[in-house]
Parts: structure tokens; C-alpha cells; sequence
């Protein structure tokens, strides 16, 4: 069943999934939940995509067998990312990467099509999604972006005479998740998001950092733009005002923001949050 609210106290085993977001160096809002949890483990790897994703959910069902005591928890990472299995390992690669493990040919070709990219991660999603509904197992799924928009799309819609009109669509489309403040290129690819609209309607909450917030609350630009653990916490808290987090949790929490306040010097700042 997909939780109305985080009560980590009903489960006897929690599985968390997703990209550097969700497995790091620092505390992240999946060691939050891990922390009031007997049994917790966190399959997600650096530079993940969402390829990499499914398959890792798909194996841990596989292995353990989600059941009623069980808590299973996704944070899809963007579609601008390859997964391939090689060598016997996952190769997990982003855009900074992707040149070097492929070719400057291979990624002109396959990784500009962002149309495709949509096509394939929202078909990953749904397949979960609907696995999850079938299970005895509670379940959520976060994203770290909207999936729908990047500067590309964007520039579309400004560019186009009929920018009102897609605006009072997009709104309308996805009002819900996103609150419209993520266009999306409706000329190439409003068949898609009508096929998968019921994808993003089982996203329970979406962030991503922009610099513009440093500028606006006055914080120096960091180079770490991953949640530090004091926003983690704030980000869960957002999703779910009313959960369950113990208060020792709370309190490890700030003992590691505070350990990275004097290591980077550098003023956490709330998540910039999309609906």
C-alpha cells in the first residue's frame, strides 16, 4: 500500500533505493528511516539511473520477498543518466562520464534523445509502481527532479505563441505533484505524459537544488549540492509532516549536520521543494 505518512515504527525491515541522493557520504533521508529500523538496507549506488533502479528493486523482491513488515522506499534519479552491467558490475554513468566510458559518437546519438529517455524511465516506473500495488508491503516512491523539464523544454514553450495555453495544460496535467513550476515539452511529448500520467499522481514528493536559492536566501554557493542530513530531515518532514521519527534519530541528526557544519563551513538551507 503507498503510505499517507511515515510511521518507521510499523516495520521490521525497510529497502531503500535510488542514487547518490539516497546512499552518500553524509547521512541521507533514507539512513533517517534506516536509523528507527531493525533491519535496513539501502541498495542504491552513486550516479545511478533509473535503469539501474528497477533492476535493483526487481533483485532485492527477488532476494527477500517484500512482504506486510516490510517498508520499500524509491528515490528515482533523472533520466539523463546509462546503467549497463559489465565485467560484473554495474557501470552507473552521468553526464560528466558518459563521454569517456562511451564515445562523444555514442552519447551525440543515444543520450541527446531526451524524448526516449522519458519513454524508457516512466516505463520503469510504472512497472514498479504496479509491482508495489501488488505486494503486501508498504511502499512510496520520491524523485529527485521532475522528470518532465529541463532548460530544452523550457525554451520551447518560451518560445512558442501559444505559451499560455500549454502553461494552463501543464498545470492542469500535473497541479497535484509539481504545482506547475516545471514546464514540460508538450509539442514532443504530451502523448507520453498522458500514457504515465498515473506515474507521477504515485510520486509523493520531489526536490532538487537550484542556485538561484542561494541567491535569494543569501547562502553561499556550495560545491556538494546533496542534501546535507539536516535537510534530509527537513525534506521528510515536508513529505510527511505528521510521521514518526524518533526523537534519538532527531538528535543523531543534528550531531552529523553538526560535524559537517565545522568540516565544510558552509550554512545548510532548506531543500528548494516541488509539489
Amino acid at each position: 500500500m503507498k503510505i499517507t505518512n511515515l510511521d518507521p515504527k510499523k516495520y521490521k525491515r525497510f529497502f531503500a533505493f535510488g542514487c547518490s541522493h539516497t546512499s552518500y557520504k553524509w547521512l541521507t533521508w533514507a539512513d533517517i528511516i534506516g536509523n528507527d529500523i531493525e533491519f535496513y538496507e539501502n541498495w542504491a549506488e552513486r550516479g545511478a539511473g533509473n535503469h539501474f533502479i528497477f533492476n535493483s528493486v526487481i533483485e532485492a523482491d527477488s532476494r527477500h520477498n517484500f512482504n506486510k513488515d516490510d517498508l520499500v522506499i524509491i528515490f528515482w534519479s533523472t533520466k539523463e543518466r546509462e546503467d549497463r552491467y559489465h565485467n560484473n558490475a554495474w557501470l552507473n554513468d552521468t553526464h560528466s562520464t558518459q563521454e569517456k566510458t562511451y564515445g562523444k559518437e555514442w552519447v551525440k546519438k543515444f543520450m541527446l534523445d531526451f524524448r526516449g529517455q522519458l519513454i524508457r524511465d516512466l516505463a520503469f516506473i510504472k512497472a514498479i509502481q504496479t509491482i508495489l500495488k501488488n505486494k503486501d508491503c508498504d511502499w512510496a516512491n520520491l524523485s529527485w527532479n521532475e522528470f518532465l523539464g529541463d532548460s530544452k523544454m523550457q525554451e520551447d514553450v518560451n518560445s512558442s505563441s501559444d505559451k499560455e495555453s500549454l502553461l494552463k495544460l501543464w498545470r492542469e496535467t500535473c497541479k497535484e505533484i509539481y504545482n506547475g513550476n516545471q514546464i514540460p515539452n508538450f509539442f514532443a511529448d504530451r502523448d507520453v505524459i498522458k500514457v504515465y500520467q498515473d506515474v507521477f499522481t504515485n510520486i509523493s514528493g520531489v526536490y532538487r537544488w537550484f542556485e538561484s536559492d542561494c541567491v535569494v536566501n543569501k547562502v553561499a554557493t556550495r560545491s556538494d549540492s546533496h542534501a546535507r542530513p539536516i535537510e534530509a530531515l527537513a525534506f521528510l518532514d515536508w513529505v510527511w509532516p505528521n510521521n514518526t521519527i524518533s526523537d534519538k534519530t532527531r538528535k543523531h541528526v543534528e550531531y552529523c549536520e553538526s560535524i559537517l557544519f565545522e568540516k565544510f563551513d558552509t550554512p545548510a538551507r532548506q531543500p528548494v521543494i516541488r509539489l
